[in-house]
C-alpha cells in the first residue's frame, strides 16, 4: 500500500505520527496520557489569562470608584503567579533529563513490512466473504430473556458455522415454498435439516440454504420465552424456527420495539443485537447504515415504521437470507 495512504489512515484513527523512512514508520504510543496533560495545562494558561484579565479590570473599576487598593502587590502576585507557572515545565524537563512533554511518550518502530503483511493478511480475509451474506455464522441471541429449566444458555449454544447449500434433486412445482394450504405447528432439526409438522401430520424438510432460512427466522434469534411468545414452533441450532417469514420477520421488528433497544440509539440497538464480543458490530452497523439510508445516531424510539421497517429488512439481508430446497416426506 501506498505509504501516504498509510500514513493518512493512521492519523485519521488518532495515531501521531513522528516521522518516516524507508523501512521504518514512527509513531507515538497511543496510550501516553503525557499528551493530554500538556493540552491540559495549554487550556489552564488561556482559563488563568482571562481570570487574570477580569482581575485587572475589576481592580480598575474599584480603583476609579475610590477603593484603597496596593495595586502593585496585586500586580507582583500576579506576575509571581505567571512565574511560577512559566518556570514549572522547565523545571519538570530539568528534572526529567529532557523535554517530558515532547518526548516522554515511548515512540513506537513500525517496519512497513508489517504493515503491509496484516494488511495482505486482511484483504485475504476480506476477498472470500461474500458482501450480501456476511453473518450466516453470527451468534444472535435476545439478550433480554431468560432460559428454561432444559433449554441451553445463548452463551454454551453451539454457534453456527457457513454452510454449503446442498444439490438435491426435487420432484416438485415450487421446491424452495411451502404450499399455501400447509400450516405448520411444529418443527424440529434433523442433521443440518429443519422438518415442519402440520396439525394433519403432513411433513416437509428444508434442506440446504441457510440457517436463518431453514429456520424462517431472518433475523436468527436466539430459542427464548421471547421467541415462544412471537410464535417460534421449534429450535434449531439454538435458534428459533417460525412457522412462516412473515412471523420472523415480526419478532424482529417486535424484538426491536422492547424496552431494550427502543430507549437506545440504531448503533446501540445493533450493539445490543450483534454484541462486539461476539460479532464484528462496526462492519454490522456500516451496512445498517448503508442499506437503510438512516443515521445509526438516530433514537430507534424516534423512528417512524416504515424506518423500523427499512432496519428489519436490511438485519434479514446482513444474516443471509439463502434459499434452500423444500421437501415433502
Amino acid at each position: 500500500m501506498n505509504t501516504d495512504i498509510i500514513l493518512r489512515q493512521l492519523t485519521n484513527s488518532g495515531f501521531r505520527i513522528l516521522g518516516s523512512d524507508d523501512v521504518f514508520l514512527y509513531v507515538e504510543d497511543p496510550s501516553c496520557i503525557l499528551r493530554s496533560f500538556e493540552t491540559f495545562i495549554e487550556y489552564a494558561w488561556i482559563i488563568i489569562t482571562c481570570i487574570t484579565g477580569i482581575l485587572l479590570f475589576g481592580w480598575a473599576i474599584a480603583m476609579i470608584r475610590g477603593a484603597k487598593n496596593d495595586i502593585f502587590t496585586n500586580l507582583r502576585n500576579l506576575v509571581l503567579i505567571f512565574g511560577i507557572l512559566a518556570a514549572s515545565r522547565p523545571i519538570i524537563n530539568t528534572i526529567w533529563g529532557g523535554d517530558l512533554f515532547a518526548k516522554g511518550c515511548q515512540t513506537l518502530k513500525i517496519p512497513y513490512s508489517d504493515i503491509n503483511k496484516i494488511l495482505a493478511a486482511q484483504n485475504l480475509k476480506m476477498a472470500k466473504a461474500d458482501e450480501y451474506n456476511l453473518y450466516e455464522g453470527i451468534n444472535i441471541y435476545d439478550s433480554g430473556a431468560k432460559t428454561q429449566p432444559n433449554e441451553l444458555p445463548y452463551y454454551v449454544s453451539p454457534i453456527i458455522a457457513p454452510e454449503i447449500p446442498q444439490d438435491i434433486n426435487v420432484l416438485t412445482a415450487n421446491n424452495n415454498s411451502f404450499p399455501k394450504l400447509f400450516i405448520p405447528h411444529s418443527a424440529k432439526e434433523i442433521s443440518k435439516n429443519v422438518l415442519y409438522i402440520s396439525p394433519d401430520g403432513t411433513q416437509y424438510t428444508k434442506t440446504g440454504g441457510s440457517r436463518a432460512w431453514r429456520n424462517t427466522n431472518p433475523g436468527n434469534i436466539r430459542y427464548s420465552e421471547f421467541s415462544r411468545r412471537m410464535g417460534a414452533i421449534g429450535e434449531a441450532g439454538g435458534f428459533a424456527i417460525f412457522p412462516d417469514e412473515e412471523t420472523g420477520m415480526h419478532a424482529i421488528k417486535e424484538l426491536l420495539k422492547t424496552s431494550n433497544y427502543n430507549k437506545l440509539t440504531v448503533a446501540g440497538a445493533i450493539s445490543r443485537y450483534a454484541p462486539p464480543s461476539e460479532n464484528d458490530t462496526a462492519a454490522y452497523h456500516r451496512h445498517i447504515q448503508n442499506l437503510t439510508g438512516l443515521s445509526i445516531n438516530k433514537r430507534m424510539s424516534d423512528l417512524t415504521d416504515s424506518e423500523l421497517s427499512k432496519i428489519v429488512m436490511a438485519i434479514k439481508t446482513i444474516e443471509g437470507w439463502t434459499v434452500g430446497n423444500i421437501i415433502k416426506n
